[in-house]
């Protein structure tokens, strides 16, 4: 197996879930009330508008609640897992962008969100799956005071791949 073979992706942890659900001011009182997360951003625009991500007072979210507004069959209740990358730097997901490509992975869109940067794609069975570089380090509350003040920024970026 040569070097161009081996994946470039390594992942440090699950970052976040994403999870549809029927209402999400209920569904985000639940988490606080009985997993003790807080609110740590509202998605005032854009593609998430209205979802509310919530955390466990390390990053920036742990778990974000969209509305769902069809009756999704079971099984699409998760948007999506977001992968924590464990090599940090924007070349590193240059360089994943371009393995996926060459490889046919499937890529839904990529997404500046202020606190990183994640490629979003699917499985061979449709599962929405992000790997994302994290750019703004969780210690100090620094990721959730950046999410909170963007009000979960997600603005579509072009990544150039980085090969080789």
């Amino acid at each position: 197996m040569s070097q161009a073979d081996v994946s470039p992706v390594k992942v440090a942890a699950i970052g976040h879930v994403v999870l549809f659900v029927k209402d999400p001011e209920a569904s985000a009182r639940w988490y606080c009330d009985i997993l003790n997360m807080s609110i740590s951003a509202r998605a005032a625009e854009g593609p998430y508008k209205g979802g509310i991500f919530l955390s466990f007072g390390v990053h920036d979210h742990d778990i974000a609640l969209f509305k769902n507004d069809s009756d999704a069959p079971k099984g699409r209740e998760f948007e999506h897992v977001g992968l924590r990358l464990a090599a940090g730097s924007a070349d590193n997901l240059r360089r994943i962008y371009a393995f996926f490509l060459d490889r046919g992975v499937r890529i839904q869109e990529v997404l500046d969100h202020g606190v990183s940067t994640g490629i979003y794609f699917l499985d061979p069975d449709g599962h929405m799956l992000e790997v994302f570089h994290q750019r703004v380090p969780a210690e100090n509350g620094a990721a959730i005071a950046e999410l909170r003040g963007n009000e979960g920024q997600a603005d579509p970026v072009v990544l150039d791949p980085l090969r080789g």
